[in-house]
């Protein structure tokens, strides 16, 4: 079974014209403002999936600011999942303003049934120590209820790109720390910070911290497949594509440079994740 854990469905009126969104939203704007940066369809999805032999895939929208468009976003997501239970996985996203309607947000689509809450980000201004403090209400509802969490994480060196941003990985480690009980889905290899699991405290912090795959034919040679396994585990890796960035094959040819293969290739590409929806949640 192949899931792919990264892909990003925007509003239907963001589809259809964007304009009124890049200009009212600053973090929107600095990704999508280029009519190149694509935004896909449901019909879109489902055909990569299809095409791709990809039996489920994780879903969520944008962060934006405004708490009304994430409503909206989250309901679009829901209404996909719903006419296709079997293949859509829903995730929750939520706004970039820290504040109680974000615990509100994450109570109504968490207990609603959403699979999980992300991805998170704060394209903004990027991830502060004040900033993963204000997330804290929303990953207890999380906790509680046995889902897990998605942040956007990002490498702090090399080239600029857009959705780039600072990240504190020493507030972003707090806040892994402070939520035991809490599976963490880092994107996009968690910028990283796995490397510090060489460390045995940091280690035992990542205990239940998960990397996605996705954008890393942009970012990391395919030697980073090998190393993230035998530094977090090979059960730690599980494929995000961040479609419709990039798609499966892209993917598949990095592990393949990587010599990855069988068993492990198999876990990184649906296994592993598979293991996290298993869990037991709160009914």
């Amino acid at each position: 079974m192949i899931i792919d854990c990264h892909v990003h469905l925007l509003p239907k009126r963001a589809r259809q014209d964007r304009t009124s969104f890049v200009q009212s939203d600053r973090a929107f704007g600095s990704l999508y403002s280029s009519q190149k940066a694509k935004l896909a369809s449901e019909s879109e999805i489902i055909e990569y999936m299809d095409r791709s032999e990809i039996e489920k895939a994780v879903v969520f929208g944008f962060p934006w600011e405004d708490h009304r468009r994430i409503a909206e976003n989250n309901d679009e997501i829901w209404d996909f999942h719903h006419r296709y239970p079997d293949r859509i996985i829903p995730f929750a996203v939520l706004s970039t303003a820290g504040d109680e309607q974000n615990a509100r947000e994450a109570e109504r689509t968490v207990r609603g049934g959403f699979a999980g809450l992300g991805e998170l980000a704060v394209y903004d201004r990027g991830w502060s120590a004040s900033d993963f403090e204000a997330l804290s209400p929303c990953l207890k509802i999380a906790e509680s209820a046995g889902v897990p969490v998605m942040i956007h994480v990002n490498e702090p060196v090399g080239h600029h790109y857009p959705g780039k941003i600072p990240v504190d990985f020493h507030a972003l480690v707090g806040i892994i720390e402070a939520h035991p009980g809490l599976d963490f889905i880092l994107a996009h290899f968690g910028g990283g910070v796995f490397v510090y699991g060489l460390m045995p405290e940091v280690a035992a912090v990542l205990s239940r911290t998960y990397l996605d795959t996705a954008a890393s034919p942009f970012l990391y040679d395919s030697r980073i497949f090998e190393i993230a396994s035998k530094i977090l585990g090979p059960d730690k890796i599980v494929f995000g594509s961040d479609f419709p960035l990039l798609p499966l094959s892209r993917y598949l040819k990095e592990l393949e440079k990587s010599g990855i293969q069988g068993s492990l290739q198999k876990a990184i590409l649906g296994d592993n994740f598979q293991s996290i929806l298993a869990r037991p949640r709160e009914k």
